[in-house]
């Protein structure tokens, strides 16, 4: 009975702060006209489009992601922290900075869709870097070196014994990936030029633009159908949970031989020419400015050229800093209890179905639940409209299904028989889990919680909707400057843009720099 009372507060929690206003401004929407609208040429159109580019940043993420999931976990070197800490930079930047790095290359005369799915591998080349080699870095290498023993060449070996091995993080990675692109606003918003749509675009430009409830519906319910789709295939073929900080326990590494130099070669052309020059681009242009190169760092206590901002960037970074925290504290206490109670859980069924619920605020449009919460909250009883708390809140919701992904292999890879003792020698539960659980969980809670934080300060839908006048956050003033680059604009967006990274990179080093947690116990982690 206490277990069903603690289940009660995160699904009232997700209930009413997700699926409420998302069924509000669904059923609002539903009229006759809305079944033509799935079915309208310029729907199909943007769904083509949402899929395709979607499938072809996956594919190329993966492959992408094999050496260099390979050279990161599989083998041994110095600095090794150093780079999974700067390939998950792009991952944790605000979409409206990668945006402007990737906007600036539209002089080489290539098509928009194109700069749009590089922007993409950018940002999820991370993931699918740290979904598989978490995984690879846990398989025992006797089996492969057994059959390189027997005459069986590495690539052989890795398509005949590795690869069946790591089909779970495979899927998880590409359902992940796929449904990040899929709804990707900021990226085809601003690469696009406001001529290229998705239906994340197409939401916000039927919701915003011309308030039309019935054609925001139809291409909710498409969304929200991919979303399903992705993640029961996750769900039942893959593994839902991703060990960000999975490193194995260093037996299963070796260091790096000539028989590596393709995997490693391929891997630090990724690195230098997909992620550092953009990267490096930013910093170029932070500083590159004709009054000084540290004048544009010296502007942020200004309103922009000509008062373009209601606030200055030093406003809107508090405003950041305070959402951050909310947000990260909410998300980190539903997300941990979530993460206990499905690890605990033993209905796998249900686990499963509970799994979709809780993963779907990752697959849906943030517009969508941006314009539910201006429809669900404006009465007086929930004036969630009009309070700064509406923006802190949806971030906290979009964040609990990565904390709860994150800390749950922590929780399910602890050893059960020394929870059993801990509970017949009188140990309460809350006992157990604050001397046990607790500090064999830190370092994923860790991880959760900045994973949380870069998530809250990098977001840029609701903030764009639910954000007004002297609450707009740091994104929402980067996007002002950038729309409107005259005169200082640019330039304090580039240092903006500049600090923001180096905060990125300061935070998931000091994760990855944490004492690496023990191996999980096979017996517990195969539950």
């Amino acid at each position: 009975m206490a277990k069903k009372l603690i289940w009660a507060i995160p699904m009232i929690f997700i209930g009413v702060l997700f699926y409420w206003p998302l069924a509000t401004i669904l059923g609002r929407g539903f009229t006759h006209e809305w079944v033509h609208d799935i079915f309208d040429p310029k729907t199909l159109d943007v769904l083509w489009f949402t899929f395709w580019q979607a499938i072809v940043s996956t594919a190329i993420c993966l492959l992408l992601g094999v050496p260099g999931a390979y050279i990161l976990y599989r083998r041994k070197f110095r600095g090794q922290k150093i780079l999974r800490a700067l390939i998950t930079v792009p991952f944790m930047l605000p979409t409206v900075v990668v945006a402007t790095a990737f906007s600036s290359f539209h002089k080489w005369n290539t098509t928009s869709a194109i700069w749009i799915i590089v922007a993409h591998v950018f940002i999820n080349y991370s993931l699918a870097v740290r979904t598989i080699g978490s995984q690879w870095s846990e398989l025992d290498r006797s089996t492969e070196e057994a059959a390189e023993l027997a005459g069986a060449g590495r690539l052989r070996a890795f398509v005949s014994i590795t690869l069946p091995q790591l089909r779970g993080a495979f899927i998880a990675a590409a359902a992940t990936i796929f449904l990040y692109c899929a709804t990707s606003y900021g990226i085809i918003l601003m690469v696009g030029g406001g001529l290229i749509h998705s239906l994340e675009t197409d939401i916000a430009r039927a919701a915003i633009g011309m308030l039309d409830l019935p054609r925001t519906s139809a291409l909710a319910l498409l969304q929200t159908l991919l979303s399903i789709v992705a993640f029961t295939i996750s769900i039942r073929r893959g593994n839902s949970d991703v060990d960000f900080d999975g490193e194995g326990d260093g037996v299963n590494r070796s260091r790096i031989d000539r028989r590596d130099l393709p995997a490693l070669l391929l891997t630090g052309l990724v690195i230098l020419g997909l992620l550092l020059v953009p990267m490096v681009s930013i910093f170029w242009r932070a500083f590159d400015s004709s009054k000084g190169a540290f004048y544009n760092f010296t502007q942020f206590n200004s309103h922009g050229y000509r008062d373009l901002l209601n606030v200055s960037v030093l406003q809107a970074t508090q405003n950041s800093l305070r959402n951050m925290l909310v947000s990260a504290c909410i998300s980190l206490l539903i997300g941990v209890l979530l993460a206990w109670l499905m690890g605990r859980s033993k209905c796998t069924r249900a686990s499963r179905f509970f799994d979709l619920l809780l993963l779907m605020p990752l697959g849906i449009s943030t517009v969508v639940l941006g314009l539910g919460y201006l429809v669900t909250f404006s009465n007086p009883l929930f004036p969630l409209r009009e309070s700064w708390l509406a923006v802190p809140l949806i971030q906290s919701v979009i964040a609990v299904p990565l904390v709860m992904r994150i800390v749950r292999p922590a929780i399910v890879g602890i050893n059960a028989a020394q929870l059993e003792s801990a509970a017949t020698e009188g140990a309460s539960r809350a006992q157990i889990w604050q001397l046990i659980e607790l500090p064999l969980i830190r370092k994923s809670v860790v991880a959760a919680a900045a994973f949380a934080c870069l998530i809250s300060i990098g977001e840029f839908g609701v903030a764009s909707l639910l954000a007004f006048g002297d609450q707009a956050t740091l994104p929402t003033v980067l996007y002002s400057l950038i729309s409107r680059p005259g005169g200082d604009n640019y330039g304090m967006a580039m240092a903006v843009s500049a600090l923001l990274m180096l905060f990125t990179f300061a935070v998931v080093l000091l994760v990855s720099l944490e004492t690496p947690r023990r191996r999980r116990n096979p017996q517990n982690a195969s539950a």
